[in-house]
Order: C-alpha cells, then structure tokens, then sequence
C-alpha cells in the first residue's frame, strides 16, 4: 500500500461494507472523538452510535451510520516485507458493528417515520412518569415501562443517527 494508506475493514454480521485502503477513519467511542491514522497505537475500544468517516486512499469519503459496535487497530509488519530486511510497520483497522449502513442506502422516507413515532412514544412514556413520579414499582424503580423507555430513547437515536448521516436531520 501507498504511504499513509492502511488497510481497513468494516463489518457487520450480514455483510462486508468496506474493505480496502484508506488514510483515515474518524468515528466516536466512549471515551470521545477518535481519528485513526497509519501509524496508530494498537487498539481496543467500543463505538458509539454515530457516524463513521472513511478518508479511502482514492475516491469519495465514505460515510456510514453505525449504531455501536468494536474497533480494533493493530499494527504489524507488511506481508511483502522480504525475509532478513528490517520490516515495515502497517496499521490494520477492524470495525465490527451490530448494524450499520451505508449513506447511499439509508432510507430516509423510513428513518423519518421511525423518528416520528420514537419521538412520540418517548414522550408519551415520560409524560405517564410525570403523572406517577415514576418509571417503574416504587420498591425497585426498575420497571417495565422505564424498560419500554430506555427501548424508546434509543430507537430514537438511531433513527437520528440515520438521518444525519444522510444529511437530512
């Protein structure tokens, strides 16, 4: 691979979504904002629901909507290094995500009416606690309907996710 090309692969349990080289990926973890560039520190860490952006070697950025998942960055020596040579050092980055999807195939007639109807039945459920002072029985306040609640807020956040990534939000 060129320089500052390292090779990345982007996966989801249904499909491959990209595989080949790039000179960037920038996405988001836990621990905040996260820029990957050939010659990062080997890695671990767990993504949040957000966009991902890959920078390819050539062509157009990659945009994709990914609602969490895992990152691996690892780094080794190049599989054409010769045998007796000093190796050169390549970065591998591994995205396996639950969904993900990319730009172009986001639906975004769907991800509306998804946003819509999650909106509301987040509100309906926090106007019912507003009414009862709780989610859920007063012995545990761990409930059913705080469940339902924590479902609702985050089928919210896909479908918002979905959105701005296509650039419709």
């Amino acid at each position: 691979m060129a320089d500052g090309v390292f090779g990345v692969e982007i996966v989801t349990p249904e499909q491959s979504l990209f595989a080949g080289g790039a000179t960037g990926i920038v996405l988001a973890t836990s621990e905040g904002a996260l820029t990957v560039l050939d010659g990062h520190t080997p890695l671990v860490a767990d993504v949040v629901p957000g966009e991902v952006r890959v920078e390819p070697g050539e062509g157009e950025t990659l945009h994709l909507a990914v609602h969490g998942g895992y990152l691996q960055v690892d780094t080794g020596p190049t599989p054409e290094t010769p045998e007796g040579s000093v190796a050169v050092r390549t970065t591998r980055v591994t995205l396996l995500a639950g969904v993900a999807e990319l730009r172009d195939q986001i639906d975004v007639a769907r991800a509306e009416r998804a946003r819509d109807e999650a909106q509301a039945r987040v509100e309906e459920l926090r106007a019912a606690a507003g009414r009862t002072g709780t989610l859920g029985p007063e012995d545990d306040g761990q409930g059913a309907e705080e469940a339902e609640l924590v479902q609702a807020e985050a089928a919210l956040r896909r479908a918002e996710v979905r959105l701005e990534v296509a650039g419709s939000a």
